[in-house]
């Protein structure tokens, strides 16, 4: 949910800050106001968590359909749009409550300059998405502006303001599709330029326009923008692009385009403070011939190899005689008479080769009937065990694919979601965490939470080490199996929550490895907070 823009038309101080709605939701601190509306930042007391929550003054006109439009969206999956969490009409006092979102907008990642081509597709990729999974479930935002796309602290996108707000604008549309296109297509506008080619509603400085009225295309305003973008942006905002088909009719369409286009790998670098996150680097070669990256999955590629296998494979050759070249031979005086003494060394040559070929034919033959009885023994009886047995495998450090989680309603962990690859990220100082909960029981919302680490293919697994703060300690089981789901895998061992410990693996096998916490650590509060974890085993 986006805060209202100031308005004094109508005022909602009636209500002040340390009132509860519900019995629950503490609102904490007034952000704004708007026509009638006040946005809060608020404390879900029962969750302990923070919530964002829309109020209204009394009379306000629009009240049943604001909730009306957020109880539409609650339905909604799609974690890249704002969840709603609450609505409610009913009493004296309507309100939405709605996930509190952190992070830094489109608008204040474009004070520090236009993004490189590839970051804005990603970003606009990722909102495309999102809108096209709210128009399959008949929702349209209609007021997109670079305020409703948001970097989250978390690492994510997020569009805010779904629903709510065209109701308390007063939008309409009798083409919501074609509106939430042109939405799009104005953010990657301004993502590639650092310019709003929209209405007001922004600090960016206006498109510049050309002589038809109509905003520049982007590669006009600034160099470099690639050609495919470029059409993508025309095509989006109705601007005419050489060889472009028509405009898009759909947020499905613009999602697919930008799909086709080359795009750093999400998630980018996570905020600092106020910096917005840096652009991956993805140099096309190095010239020391090391690891180059693609430009499309920005992975390591290992070098080109230009030496075949069989030659890598050969045991190392003696040094060899200098060779000289045709004009070399020529300088020194090499003749035909002396290409003859070279025919009578080649010749002596071969006849040594032949030799020793024969020697080691018939050594061969002798030490194979010296061998024939045990060959016969192993045949037969087989109580040789075999030279070749393959070596124990060596326990070591197993790379982690993706970390998920087990997260089951009714009672969801809104925070859980967020920072997952910071459990394995082996930093010192990110942290993986959920929500604080009022109680070890996580306040009796749910049974315990699961930090799934899916190791891409089977393995054994030895031990699990695990790096938390240190405080009360919680309890923490290891689950090993080949289901996501905690409660499918086998539990290995079950240990204290707290500090630095390791959990065995007891060489079971299996995909998914799962720390299930069942019990909340106290460490100032109830909250599970893991540094690291590293898996031992083999593959």
């Amino acid at each position: 949910m986006r805060p209202p823009t100031p308005d004094a038309a109508l005022s909602t101080s009636v209500i002040e800050p340390g009132t509860r709605l519900a019995g629950r939701y503490r609102l904490d601190d007034r952000v704004s106001e708007a026509g009638g509306s006040t946005f809060w930042k608020a404390t879900d007391e029962i969750l302990a968590r923070s919530v964002a929550v829309l109020t209204f003054a009394p009379g306000f006109p629009r009240v049943n359909d604001v909730v009306t439009a957020a109880r539409a969206a609650s339905r909604l999956t799609d974690p890249r749009l704002t969840q709603v969490f609450d609505a409610d009409d009913s009493g004296e006092r309507a309100y939405v409550v709605s996930e509190w979102v952190t992070g830094e907008t489109l608008e204040d990642l474009l004070a520090q300059g236009p993004m490189e081509a590839d970051r804005a597709a990603a970003f606009l990729l990722e909102a495309a998405e999102a809108l096209t999974s709210a128009h399959a479930a008949g929702l349209a935002h209609l007021c997109l502006t670079p305020h409703n796309l948001v970097w989250t602290s978390g690492g994510t996108v997020k569009i805010t303001g779904l629903g709510v707000e065209a109701v308390l604008s007063g939008a309409e549309s009798d083409t919501p599709a074609l509106d939430d296109v042109q939405g799009l297509g104005a953010m990657l506008y301004a993502a590639l330029t650092g310019h709003w080619p929209g209405g007001e509603g922004t600090v960016l400085p206006p498109a510049p326009s050309g002589a038809d009225g109509l905003p520049l295309l982007p590669s006009q305003v600034r160099a470099g923008i690639p050609h495919n973008l470029d059409a993508i942006t025309g095509r989006a905002l109705g601007l005419a692009v050489r060889g472009a088909p028509e405009r898009f009719d759909s947020p499905g369409a613009f999602a697919d385009a930008l799909a086709k286009v080359p795009r750093s790998p999400l998630p980018f670098v996570p905020l600092v403070g106020s910096t917005p996150p840096a652009v991956m680097p993805r140099p096309d070669s190095n010239p020391d011939g090391t690891a180059k990256m693609s430009p499309a999955a920005s992975q390591p590629i290992p070098p080109v190899q230009t030496v075949p296998d069989s030659a890598r494979m050969r045991p190392p050759q003696p040094p060899q005689p200098p060779q000289h070249s045709r004009a070399e031979m020529r300088s020194s005086g090499g003749s035909r008479g002396g290409g003859g003494q070279g025919s009578s060394n080649k010749a002596l040559l071969a006849v040594v080769v032949v030799v020793v070929l024969v020697v080691v034919a018939v050594g061969g033959w002798a030490v194979s009937q010296m061998g024939g009885d045990d060959d016969n023994k192993n045949a037969k009886g087989g109580t040789q065990s075999s030279a070749a047995a393959s070596p124990t495998p060596k326990v070591g450090e197993l790379k982690v694919d993706r970390v998920l989680l087990d997260n089951d309603p009714p009672h969801v962990d809104t925070t859980a979601p967020r920072d997952l690859d910071k459990a394995t990220d082996s930093s010192k100082s990110s942290y993986w965490t959920t929500q604080h909960y009022y109680g070890a029981d996580f306040g009796g919302q749910r049974k315990g939470i699961g930090l799934v680490l899916d190791m891409g293919r089977t393995v054994t697994v030895d031990k699990v080490a695990v790096s938390m703060p240190d405080g009360t300690p919680g309890r923490v089981e290891l689950r090993v199996g080949d289901s996501r789901k905690s409660s499918a895998s086998q539990t290995q061992d079950t240990g204290d929550a707290v500090g630095n410990f390791d959990l065995t693996g007891k060489h079971v096998k299996g995909q998914y490895v799962t720390l299930w916490f069942s019990k909340l650590p106290s460490i100032g509060v109830f909250q599970v907070k893991v540094k690291d974890v590293t898996v031992y085993g083999t593959a």
